[in-house]
């Protein structure tokens, strides 16, 4: 069955001596492996569509129960210059799309995450939010579209709000399985970690959607390395995301 769909390539491997096998996320089928057939001849009629991060229109031939599928046509709507010019940024980008494909296993419609997904590289592509930022809310809400979503303004037990609590302490307990932190009245889950409550801080802060200007890199490092727990803790075989080391050695 011929379809089309919007995607965004996740990955792209060598395949043979002209082809590729591309790793898509698309908005109508979740995440596909494609074969695109003299992708690397000299006449390679696919461009620059097939490059990681490229947002495009695609044409393949679907085949139910089959994993592989052939890629017949990708035009790019959006190319993302302001990312792919700048290395952190781009860096960044990487570090998104091999979360989302290390969250998402098979073929499975989810609008949601689609959108997420194109919405976070718009906002890297603007370059007016820093980037550690926009990974790290990008995080939040994928969690959120997984159904495995953390919250930081309130205690996992009591439901009470956790304001006084980040003022009087200078770390915090974070449950794991509950996606959340305790406050001054609560013991601690069994599983929760300490984290500072600077981390907290900007967690919430980019949960509510908050511009934030600055704040301590020991704090986005912690949040990321958090957030990446969490996911973990969540996915069954979610594999590490190993971009995150090179991404560090940014800030």
């Amino acid at each position: 069955m011929i379809v089309k769909a919007e995607a965004i390539v996740l990955k792209s491997m060598k395949y043979g001596e002209t082809s590729r096998i591309v790793t898509m996320y698309t908005r109508e089928f979740g995440k596909v492996s494609l074969m695109a057939k003299g992708a690397r001849a000299a006449k390679n009629k696919f461009g620059a569509a097939l490059d990681a991060m490229s947002h495009c229109d695609i044409v393949f031939y679907r085949k139910e129960q089959r994993d592989l599928h052939l890629l017949s046509q990708a035009d790019v709507i959006q190319p993302y210059r302001g990312i792919i010019n700048d290395p952190l940024r781009l860096m960044t980008g990487f570090a998104i799309l091999e979360f989302l494909h290390a969250s998402v296993q098979g073929e499975e419609e989810h609008a949601a995450l689609f959108d997420v997904l194109s919405d976070t590289l718009n906002a890297l592509d603007g370059g007016t939010i820093q980037p550690f930022h926009v990974l790290l809310r990008y995080l939040l809400q994928l969690a959120v579209a997984l159904g495995i979503g953390t919250d930081f303004e309130h205690c996992v037990h009591c439901r009470a709000t956790l304001d006084a609590t980040r003022r009087s302490r200078p770390s915090m307990h974070f449950s794991t399985a509950h996606g959340g932190c305790t406050c001054d009245d609560c013991a601690p889950r069994s599983d929760a970690v300490s984290i500072d409550s600077s981390t907290a801080e900007l967690l919430l802060g980019l949960q509510r959607g908050e511009q934030i200007a600055e704040c301590p890199a020991r704090a986005r490092r912690e949040a990321l390395h958090l957030l990446h727990r969490h996911l973990r803790a969540h996915i069954d075989g979610m594999r590490t995301v190993r971009s995150l080391h090179m991404l560090e050695a940014f800030d």
